[in-house]
């Protein structure tokens, strides 16, 4: 994954300079849009090289799960950093819908096309390293096909002012840059709030596993049930379970351990076995209360 993510880096700068160039000499707003794309991918892109390498160092005595939330928070940066930038190439299009600026549409499509080419490769790389199944990586390789139907809108634009002349055909394609970043951007956005706030990963419903492990008839009762992520890829559980007296602890908490792990995929589960006592001590009451004189 980090060759991947060092290609990429090192690809989406060259081309980010190359469109920030030609963006000004063309003056061309969808050029503009697609170079902050890409190079706030690179941004990206070193955010996510910098956050996998902190995930990758060991847990420390402060912080014992390590540094795996740095994955999450680099990918909640990114899609902030996106969201804003669309706002603004958002505004300056609707600027230049009401006041049209002429633009050199045959070097718009140049780039356009070129970019489509350059930003194809990250693409490729990440979804062969595996990007899908690492959040931090699945947010860089969604910033890449982004710029990569955004380097076609460019392309579409300038071909189409080259043929007919109508500059706001730039404008247009910017708008459609804007909607794609913030489309993709929200997604990553949401992914990440929901480690953040330590919701149910998607696809394990709590309800569900207090069910399962109420359903053994020597559970009473399954309480303080919390499953949230530390990072992506990474459940955990914890639960207290209740059950009756004489059952052996050791055989039932290595049941229930198995049932979580299989059938619901968490193997970090911090599971505590209480004994069922409300017996007892309701017959404690009943013998410790005063008799009531005849």
């Amino acid at each position: 994954m980090g060759r991947a993510l060092w290609i990429s880096l090192a690809l989406t700068l060259l081309l980010g300079v190359i469109q920030v160039v030609s963006a000004i000499s063309f003056d061309s707003l969808a050029l503009v849009a697609d170079a902050i794309h890409n190079l706030s991918d690179a941004v990206a892109v070193g955010l996510a090289v910098g956050a996998a390498w902190l995930a990758g160092l060991p847990a420390t005595k402060t912080r014992t799960f390590g540094y795996r939330r740095a994955e999450i928070l680099a990918a909640t940066i990114n899609a902030l950093c996106l969201i804003a930038l669309s706002v603004w190439v958002a505004w300056e299009a609707f600027a230049r819908l009401a006041d049209p600026r002429p633009v050199e549409g045959g070097g718009v499509a140049l780039i356009g096309a070129l970019a489509v080419v350059l930003n194809l490769v990250p693409v490729l790389l990440l979804l062969r390293a595996g990007a899908r199944s690492n959040l931090n990586a699945h947010a860089t390789m969604l910033h890449f096909a982004a710029d990569v139907l955004s380097s076609v809108a460019a392309m579409i634009a300038g071909l189409v002012i080259m043929l007919t002349g109508w500059v706001q055909a730039d404008a247009l394609a910017s708008l459609v840059v804007a909607v794609l970043i913030v489309v993709a951007s929200a997604r990553v956005l949401r992914s990440a709030v929901r480690i953040l706030l330590e919701e149910a990963p998607p696809g394990i419903d709590p309800e569900e596993i207090a069910r399962t492990v109420m359903a053994l008839p020597e559970v009473c009762n399954v309480h303080d049930l919390h499953v949230w992520q530390i990072s992506d890829g990474f459940p955990a559980l914890a639960m207290h379970v209740v059950i009756e007296p004489g059952v052996d602890q050791h055989a039932m908490l290595h049941r229930i351990e198995h049932i979580v792990q299989v059938h619901f995929e968490i193997e970090h589960a911090t599971i505590q076995i209480d004994l069922d006592h409300t017996r007892g001590l309701q017959l404690q009451r009943r013998l410790t209360q005063p008799r009531r004189a005849p």
